[in-house]
């Protein structure tokens, strides 16, 4: 009787097809013994999907007694499916109590910031398992492009996102601290919400259409892959989930690869010819002391003597740390591109001023320069370990839908072919050749 109690409770908080996925995964889980659910046979079984760690963290929470001295044996199905409801339809506060019964608990208002940061971790690493094993998963696409999650990476990823909590972080901290993170990680909630999801689904054998799917995808896209058996990427699968959360929501969706100096020589010119007119990019630099750092640059690289970009533009640090730094509106110096002159700095550059660039490549390719201070970043902290230094590899990407130009827009526009390769114009501009073909376009080309 007890099961069919929870049962009518539980109706009314899901439809009709969650309730048949709850069901199912209750029955699933517990071998198909209606109300002898232990907390034992819950953790095998969702240590097949899930990270083990993660599994007995969140069976704890579920057998955990409602009342002083009552022991939770056998777990009832209204109770079971608490996860799944409170992260498709729970407060801030649900999650917050949800989570904190997850961890051991150090007092009444207080939780261990280490718990915390080994619970992220373990979604995290759920995460990446369960899309790596999901069917139609773009991850896979990534993956055999030299992807990977390593226990590094993920490990970085997740004190990366414990950033939020404070500047100093204590061993033991308010329950207040741990609500104003989740307020501010809305990174953390989507990934721990897509994993608690696809969780009951699997065990429910339900499809994944079920669950509204996210709005803003958690990975892009990944576009126009580099065709190079010897392609090695910079950054691993968990840099690539840290960035894209930091980017304009209308440019999460898809990444498109431009440039490695792997593939296509260490070369400005070559890299420049790849980048300018494409749109947003991403910049990855590796330095020869193996930081990897880089920024967002938020509107479609050229040629000229003034700073360009606007505030969503970013630096930001992969390793040996995940750091990244917002505008502060100081000053608009987001991004600098320029070649062939004798009194500007010759190269790209983001933050900072002349001569002390939060982030410098310069036009000579393997130089490159990060200040100890930059007032264009918020929390700015230097990218590489050296001030001057020396790249080792570097990989350009660019974000979201490749831009059409307004010469592109009208039927019937005509195009010169001295528009076609930038390549080369770039490599005549840094040879400092005047473009005099340029003045030999068809009347009418350029209005």
């Amino acid at each position: 009787m007890g099961n069919a109690s929870g049962k009518r409770e539980t109706d009314s908080l899901y439809n009709s097809e969650e309730l048949r996925m709850l069901e199912s995964a209750y029955k699933n889980a517990s071998g198909g013994a209606l109300e002898k659910l232990t907390q034992d046979r819950l953790v095998e079984t969702w240590s097949q999907t899930i990270e083990r760690s993660l599994a007995e963290s969140t069976a704890q929470y579920l057998f955990m007694p409602t009342k002083p001295g009552q022991q939770c044996v056998n777990l009832q199905l209204k109770r079971f499916g608490e996860p799944y409801y409170i992260m498709e339809r729970g407060t801030i506060d649900q999650k917050m109590q949800m989570l904190l019964g997850s961890m051991e608990r150090t007092g009444n208002d207080t939780f261990n910031s280490k718990q915390l940061e080994q619970y992220i971790y373990s979604v995290i690493k759920s995460y990446v398992h369960l899309e790596s094993t999901a069917k139609n998963s773009g991850i896979k696409e990534w993956h055999d492009q030299g992807f990977n999650t390593t226990e590094r990476s993920a490990a970085t990823f997740a004190k990366g996102l414990m950033r939020n909590l404070g500047k100093e972080l204590e061993h033991t901290m308010p329950n207040e601290a741990l609500e104003r993170w989740l307020h501010v990680t809305p990174q953390f909630l989507q990934i721990w919400r897509e994993v608690f999801s696809q969780l009951y689904c699997r065990h429910g054998g339900s499809k994944r259409n079920i669950i509204k799917e996210m709005e803003i995808p958690i990975l892009p896209a990944l576009c126009d892959a580099p065709q190079n058996s010897h392609y090695r990427p910079i950054i691993e699968l968990p840099h690539v989930l840290y960035i894209n959360a930091q980017l304009p929501r209308e440019h999460r969706h898809k990444w498109r690869f431009l440039f490695s100096s792997k593939i296509n020589g260490e070369s400005f010119s070559t890299m420049l010819g790849k980048v300018l007119d494409k749109g947003p990019t991403l910049f990855f630099i590796e330095d020869e002391d193996q930081y990897i750092f880089g920024g967002y640059a938020s509107e479609s690289w050229s040629v000229k003597p003034q700073f360009g970009g606007d505030d969503s533009s970013l630096l930001y640090t992969l390793s040996p740390a995940m750091r990244c730094f917002s505008a502060t509106s100081y000053n608009n110096h987001y991004q600098y591109l320029n070649l062939n002159q004798q009194t500007m700095p010759n190269g790209l550059g983001m933050g900072g001023q002349f001569d002390f660039w939060g982030l410098w490549i310069d036009c000579s390719f393997g130089d490159g320069q990060s200040v100890e201070s930059c007032t264009t970043y918020r929390d700015y902290v230097q990218l590489s370990k050296r001030k001057q230094f020396k790249i080792r590899n570097m990989e350009v990407w660019a974000v979201g839908d490749l831009p059409v130009k307004e010469e592109e827009e009208g039927e019937g526009q005509k195009r010169s072919v001295l528009d076609g390769n930038l390549e080369d114009r770039a490599m005549l501009e840094i040879a400092g050749k005047k473009m005099h073909s340029d003045g030999l376009r068809e009347p009418g080309m350029d209005d």
